[in-house]
């Protein structure tokens, strides 16, 4: 099976027309205590903090993702 590029060239990757920044996402509960912190992490230029901030806290996070795993 093959696949036909369209949307892309094959001189770029996929996110050569995609501009991307630098940020840091700290979520904090109403009293200011940091709850999620991540630090210097690439996002999409277009993005509000918001965003990145949702980033972060779901996507960055370890918890339940296990720290060693084997190949099956």
């Amino acid at each position: 099976m093959q696949i036909q590029r369209y949307y892309t060239r094959a001189s770029d990757g996929p996110y050569a027309d995609i501009a991307f920044k630098t940020v840091s996402s700290e979520i904090k509960t109403i009293e200011g205590r940091v709850l999620s912190a991540s630090t210097a992490f690439e996002a999409p230029a277009a993005w509000s903090q918001v965003a990145c901030d949702i980033l972060a806290q779901k996507y960055f996070r370890r918890a339940g993702v296990p720290s060693k795993t084997k190949a099956v």
